[in-house]
């Protein structure tokens, strides 16, 4: 078997494959001309994301240089607890930006020695109560109705990490292992 470096990964795959599908239904849509635009979409899409990617790599780059693998296993490893889902918690909270910036940086944690339980509890909490997207919430919907979601909302986080740890904290060995290099 070839060394994973060297493997087609399965989701790189499966993108190209829906990509040429894609492609095929267009070209049947309007022929070459429909596929053109398709192209050129696509490479303007890449051309204005492209920035942020750089961006997000650089920043999970320094975090895995700067962070090291004794600290992360110390408060985010799996003898962290409920102290480490709720570091994780915050840092969902606080870390800037879209998936291009947090799922490198979790990447980074896993990789470093964080629990499942800590990583699914720092994706959850930037999903639910991302400090950069609270403001535009109560602009358009008010302080009342904002509230009322983060108090509702407030639990999910450190439940769904605890959960995660709970049910399948034991594989997570695995799941480094398929991350890959």
């Amino acid at each position: 078997m070839l060394p994973r470096s060297h493997r087609v990964d399965a989701t790189l795959l499966a993108l190209l494959c829906v990509a040429l599908a894609l492609a095929g239904l267009a070209w049947r849509q309007g022929g070459m001309e429909r596929v053109q635009e398709g192209l050129e979409r696509g490479g303007a899409l890449l051309l204005w994301v492209a920035p942020l990617l750089l961006a997000a790599f650089l920043v999970a780059g320094f975090v895995q240089v700067l962070v090291s693998p004794h600290w992360v296993e110390r408060w985010l490893g799996a003898g962290s607890g409920w102290r480490g889902i709720l570091l994780a918690c915050i840092g969902g909270a606080l870390i800037p930006g879209g998936p291009y910036a947090y799922y490198p940086v979790a990447a980074v944690l896993l990789r470093s020695g964080a629990s499942l339980g800590v990583l699914v509890a720092f994706v959850v909490a930037k999903n639910l109560y991302s400090g950069l997207r609270i403001p535009l919430e109560v602009a358009l919907l008010g302080p009342r109705l904002t509230l009322l979601r983060l108090m509702l909302t407030l639990w999910i986080p450190p439940l769904m990490g605890f959960l995660a740890e709970l049910l399948f904290g034991a594989r997570v060995q695995a799941i480094r292992k398929a991350m890959g290099p």
